[in-house]
């Protein structure tokens, strides 16, 4: 997302809102571990159609009581709406995909790590010197993120290079879809649509989309899994998708963009750790190098950026002052 302006907000809601983007990084690592596993012996589209459906399902009738006013606002863009729907399902089954392939650390760098590239080059502003170095870095942290599991030095199994590069595009595509997904749902947010009518009408696409898929494949829902696999995804998925979205909307609403993203930065560490702690895949020295160093790289442009935007607002504010203080004429 672009850092907006933000007024001082009190301590207490500060707090709140780190918590909560903090438990949701929590979250959203759990999430990747887990469904890297389940992924290796169910269908990463059988997950998409229970997930994306648990999504809408639990939101849409929450925005019908909340802001009907809202959906109907979104259902009078059909343009808009399609176009968010489409790069959700698009980022989504790709990160599944990527979970797939590759190991759940480096998917998140490069899912990451790519997402404020996207949105600097598709809004087209100009940078300062120091969000300039800030998104080298970025650039640099996910070429080595790549070249680990392109080399097959990461926490996962060997595999053939396309394999590996596959699970490299997968990724980053991902993170690409979902940063034109927020940009548009937050054009959307800024005509007045509320973020829970968004996030129910959102991923109709998405399960569309991985239902479709499952057809050409052959792969019959039925088929694919047994009845208590299918309850345990749709469990899963119920916590540690549909829940995280709320929280995440929470840790935004209270807190500063910095604030957020200072929480997310240390994700990719919070992956290794329990990449350890299920055992399913092996520890790499250098996967923790990339999470330590993406880290440190996007919490370092996080903080260049608001300093970039306050170098730009505050004089601009000083201006006004003096100008209020010395009237022409």
């Amino acid at each position: 997302m672009v850092d907006t302006a933000s007024p001082a907000r009190p301590p207490d809601r500060e707090a709140l809102g780190f918590f909560a983007s903090l438990v949701f990084t929590a979250m959203a690592a759990v999430r990747d571990v887990y469904f890297a596993g389940v992924f290796q012996e169910v269908s990463p589209l059988l997950v998409g159609v229970v997930a994306f459906s648990l999504c809408w399902i639990v939101f849409l009738p929450i925005a019908l009581v909340r802001s009907p006013a809202s959906v109907g606002r979104l259902l009078r863009r059909p343009r808009e709406l399609v176009g968010v729907n489409a790069t959700t399902a698009l980022a989504w089954i790709a990160f599944f995909y990527a979970l797939r392939t590759t190991e759940p650390l480096l998917v998140q760098v490069l899912f990451s790590g790519i997402g404020p590239l996207t949105i600097v080059c598709l809004d087209g502003h100009d940078r300062s010197r120091g969000e300039r170095v800030g998104h080298w870095g970025l650039m640099a942290t996910m070429a080595l993120a790549a070249a680990v599991v392109l080399a097959g030095l990461s926490g996962g199994p060997p595999q053939p290079l396309g394999f590996a590069l596959l699970g490299v595009v997968l990724a980053l595509f991902a993170g690409f879809s979902i940063s034109v997904s927020t940009m548009l749902s937050r054009r959307l947010n800024d005509a007045g649509i509320d973020p829970t009518a968004l996030v129910a009408l959102r991923f109709l696409g998405a399960t569309l989309m991985a239902a479709a898929l499952t057809l050409p494949a052959g792969q019959h829902l039925a088929a694919v899994a047994a009845r208590e696999t299918i309850l345990g995804v749709a469990g899963a998925s119920l916590l540690l998708m549909v829940v995280p979205i709320y929280v995440n909307q929470v840790g935004i609403a209270l807190a500063s963009p910095l604030t957020v993203r200072v929480a997310l930065a240390v994700g990719p560490v919070l992956i290794f750790v329990l990449q350890l702690v299920e055992g399913r895949l092996s520890s790499s020295p250098y996967s923790l190098t990339c999470a330590v160093l993406y880290g440190v790289v996007a919490i370092t442009a996080a903080v260049l950026r608001r300093r970039a935007f306050s170098t730009i607002i505050l004089p601009s504010e000083d201006r006004g002052r003096r100008a209020s203080r010395h009237p022409a004429g």
